[in-house]
Formats: structure tokens, C-alpha cells, sequence
């Protein structure tokens, strides 16, 4: 391999089509908004594939592909080491550097994928899956894949390209999704079903991320590749430690369920999971991509920092909070719909995960805002905290009220963490505590609003017998009453209302002074 000549001064990669004093409110809701857009896309494709699998797969057999992909999972983000986030918080980035962290994500992948094929029927066993299953074998082709899209992911992050990644994204949930899981499990491929989709996602993903950022890939002398990466990998490592410590608080109960229960209960408790995941996801997962590299482009002004925080966090609470009151009321309906009857034991995990709907989802915003402000250590240990508070509360609530137990220590963690984040990000942006307190509390009677019509409109209607029915009349009342609020109250949500319309006629947001 040769060594490239010594390389001449470099400018840092242009962003294309970015305005040159860029209004960070505005730049963040259009993200947002695109995020949002594919998310929505994604749950919706993933809601279909549900309703449909749900009738041809047992819960063992989810269960067992719900263990395989923990492994799986845990592996991807131990070999990326925060390289994506790494590329988005860097101030100056050249195409070297991208070439340096592309080969690295590549090699280590590449290494762990190695290794999980190899000492797969070992690992087998501590995730409750027989020894001689092949799906982690299956599914350590998807190590490699991840590795290559990381640097891409980065890229897309860092140039706020979000209506892109939204148009990629749904093209690997769909094909992925419905067309392979569905397709296979429909020919009795079972739990292998499942895998194959998620190959098929991952490699659309990796051929469409790279084909929209097309990164360097020229290879130089790996003492110059490593001097490009330490830089890369010190906040890249603190990344890695907070998402490490956030994956195992966010999975320790799928392990304790699958160790202490077995595979079946841990299909049971996954069905219940993902349907509130799915919106804490949608929600969630597209403030914190808009938010992260928006924040880092302004991480030493406090006061559009704390602006950023508050307004997105009341726009998510906006949309979260009714509907965590109408999954809470609605779940007998929704699992019915979705599931099927033969599911009843959904029901009440996932009305205990509709309680905590807002905090899962809220918390992702104080993530964005420590992990913009390079603040990636001091957040680790509390990543740390959280997972030691899953492990205990889900292993207590297993050992004695099974997979409704560990729901409410999960939900408890999650509750928990909300605050101790909260209260962190109120450190990192001094005055922000109050200023999130008080938004809180003027949602406080849409929620009300919401939680009374929806509950009597839907004990009128469920002696009809129709679940359909029950759900949509009460759903419709929870709407009308969530808007009645709005409407009566406009006063107090004026900023909220303004960035939706204005966002609804493509115009930008203006930043207060």
C-alpha cells in the first residue's frame, strides 16, 4: 500500500446550499420537520409489517429474533466508537479526515464481524437462544454494512441534509420491512424472516447514504490516518461511553426478560415495547438529528442554546403528551387492532409505557444539547446510572410480577433518567430548568382536556363492540379536545403555533433577540 504525498493545506468541507448566517430556529424545524417526515414514514411501514406478522409469527419466534439482534446491536455500537458523531462536532473537517475515519469504521467492523460469526453458538445461550441457532451467524453480515454507513450517516448529519436521509431511510424500511419480512414469513421462514429484512435495510441504507455523500476514500500512511483519528476518537470515546451505558439501559430489560422468562415472554414484552417506542422514536429521534448538529454549530451561545431546548421541547410535548393519553386509554383497542385478540397480555405493559411516553421521549433532547456542547464524559455516567437502574428495577419486577413488572421498572428507570438529564442539561445551560418547568406546566390541560374526553367518549362506545369504533370516536374526541385548548389558550402557545405555520408555509423561523 503506498503512502500518499504530504498533504497541502486543505479548506474544511463546504456545506452545499447553506445560507451564510444560517437562523439556527429555522435550520432545526425544517431538520426537525424532515426527520419527523421520515420517521412518521418508517413507524407507519413498521405499524403495517406489525399488524401482518403479528398473525404469522408466534411470540417465540420474535422473541427469538429480538435476542439475536440485542447481540447484534450491542456489537454495532461497540466498533463505531461515536465516528458519526465525531465528523458532525468537528469545526474544521477536510477529506482526508473523512478518508481516515471511513477505513477505520470499515476495519472494525469488519474485525467484530469476524468474531461474532465465530464465537456465535457460545453467545447463543446468554441471550436465550439455542446453540445451535443461526441467526446471529445471519446477522454479523449487518456489522460490516453499519460500518460503512457511519461516516456517510456523519456526513448528512453535519450538512443538515435531512430530506435525503428521510428519502433513503423509508426506501430501507420499506423493501426491508414489507417486503422481506412479510414475503418470508408469509413462506414460513419464521424468525429468519426477520433477519433477512434487517440485511436487506441495513444494505440499502449503506448503497444510499454513500451514493449521496460519496466520501474520500483515499488511502495514506497509517501514522498519518491515526493522527487524524485520535482528535476524532477522544470525543468520539466519551460518545461511545454514553451510548454504550444509554444501549444497555434501553436493552437490559429485553435481557432480563429473555434470561429470567424466556423467548416467548420476551415477544410478548417487545410487541409491548415498540408500540410506544415507535413514537418516542418517531418524535424523539427526529428532534435529536435536527437538534444535535444545529446546537453544535452554536455551542458557545447560551442563550439560543436554552432557546433551541425549550421550544423544540415544548413542540415534542406538544404532540407527545395527548398521545400518550390516548395510547393510555386506548390500549385494549390499539393492541386488538394491531395484534389481534390472542395479544392481551400487551395491554397493560403498554399502558405503562404510554405513562412515561413524554420523559422517553423528552430525555433525547438533553442528549442532543450535552453531546453538542462536548460535554459527551460528564453525560456517560448518568448513561451509566440508568442502565444499573434498569437492570435493578426490571429484575426485581420479573422476579415477582413477570413482564408487567419489569414494564413498570423499566418505566420507573426511564422516569428517573428524565430528571437526572434534565437537571444535567440545566448545568450545561444555566437558567434552562425553569424555563422547561414552566413550558411543562402549560400543557398541563390539553393533557387534562384530552385524558376526559377520550376516556368517557370511549366507555360510551365499547359496549357497541367494536373496537375500530371505540377507537376512532374517542381518539376524535381526544383530538377536538386537545385543539379546544389550543384554541383557548393561543396566547400561551403563540411561539409553538408560529413555528408550525410558518413551517407550513416553507418560510424560516426567525430567533429572538
Amino acid at each position: 500500500m503506498t503512502a500518499l504525498p504530504p498533504e497541502p493545506p486543505t479548506e474544511p468541507i463546504p456545506n452545499p446550499g447553506r445560507p451564510s448566517k444560517p437562523s439556527l430556529t429555522a435550520r432545526t424545524v425544517r431538520g426537525f420537520a424532515w426527520s419527523f417526515t421520515g420517521s412518521v414514514g418508517q413507524a407507519v411501514l413498521q405499524i403495517a409489517a406489525t399488524v401482518v406478522l403479528a398473525r404469522l409469527l408466534t411470540p417465540e419466534e420474535f422473541g427469538s429474533a429480538a435476542a439475536a439482534l440485542l447481540v447484534v446491536g450491542l456489537t454495532q455500537l461497540v466498533t463505531q466508537l461515536g465516528v458519526a458523531a465525531a465528523l458532525v462536532h468537528r469545526r474544521e473537517l477536510t477529506d482526508r479526515d473523512v478518508a481516515a475515519a471511513f477505513w477505520f469504521s470499515i476495519l472494525l467492523s469488519a474485525v467484530f464481524a469476524g468474531l461474532l460469526f465465530a464465537f456465535a453458538p457460545s453467545m447463543n445461550g446468554l441471550v436465550g437462544l439455542p446453540a445451535d441457532s443461526g441467526l446471529l451467524r445471519m446477522l454479523s453480515v449487518t456489522l460490516v454494512l453499519a460500518g460503512a454507513t457511519a461516516v456517510p450517516t456523519g456526513l448528512l448529519q453535519r450538512d443538515l441534509r435531512f430530506r435525503p436521509m428521510a428519502v433513503v431511510d423509508l426506501l430501507a424500511a420499506g423493501p426491508g420491512i414489507i417486503g422481506v419480512s412479510v414475503v418470508l414469513a408469509l413462506l414460513g421462514f419464521g424468525a429468519t424472516a426477520l433477519a433477512w429484512a434487517e440485511i436487506a435495510a441495513a444494505l440499502i441504507k449503506c448503497v444510499g447514504y454513500l451514493a449521496l455523500t460519496r466520501p474520500s476514500v483515499a488511502v495514506e500512511a497509517p501514522s498519518a490516518a491515526w493522527a487524524r483519528l485520535r482528535p476524532m476518537l477522544n470525543f468520539g470515546s466519551g460518545y461511545s461511553l454514553t451510548q454504550l451505558g444509554n444501549w444497555i439501559a434501553l436493552n437490559a430489560d429485553n435481557l432480563v426478560v429473555a434470561n429470567v422468562l424466556g423467548t416467548g415472554p420476551l415477544g410478548v414484552y417487545t410487541r409491548a415495547y415498540n408500540l410506544l417506542s415507535e413514537p418516542a422514536n418517531v418524535i424523539g429521534g427526529a428532534a435529536d438529528k435536527a437538534l444535535f448538529p444545529a446546537m453544535a454549530r452554536v455551542r458557545d451561545d447560551g442563550a439560543r442554546l436554552r432557546h433551541a431546548y425549550v421550544r423544540t421541547s415544548s413542540l415534542v410535548a406538544l404532540v407527545t403528551a395527548p398521545a400518550a393519553v390516548l395510547l393510555f386509554v386506548l390500549a385494549p383497542e390499539v393492541v386488538h387492532i394491531l395484534l389481534g385478540s390472542q395479544w392481551d397480555a400487551v395491554i397493560l405493559p403498554v399502558q405503562v409505557f404510554a405513562l412515561v411516553l413524554l420523559p422517553r421521549t423528552s430525555y433525547k433532547i438533553s442528549t442532543s444539547l450535552t453531546r453538542a456542547t462536548g460535554a459527551v464524559y460528564r453525560a456517560a455516567w448518568r448513561q451509566w446510572l440508568y442502565a444499573a437502574e434498569v437492570v435493578v428495577l426490571c429484575s426485581i419486577g420479573a422476579r415477582f410480577w413477570g413482564v408487567d413488572g419489569v414494564a413498570v421498572g423499566a418505566s420507573l428507570a426511564i422516569l428517573a433518567h428524565f430528571l437526572v438529564m434534565l437537571r444535567f442539561s440545566a448545568r450545561v445551560s444555566e437558567g434552562l430548568m425553569g424555563a422547561v418547568l414552566r413550558m411543562y406546566v402549560k400543557h398541563v390541560p390539553a393533557v387534562v382536556a384530552v385524558a376526559l374526553a377520550s376516556w368517557a367518549v370511549a366507555a360510551a362506545v365499547r359496549p357497541v363492540g367494536s373496537d375500530v369504533l371505540t377507537l376512532v370516536a374517542a381518539a376524535a374526541a381526544g383530538c377536538v379536545a386537545a385543539l379546544g385548548v389550543l384554541v383557548l389558550l393561543r396566547g400561551r402557545f403563540a411561539e409553538e403555533l408560529a413555528v408550525v405555520a410558518n413551517l407550513r408555509r416553507g418560510k424560516k423561523v426567525p430567533v429572538p433577540a
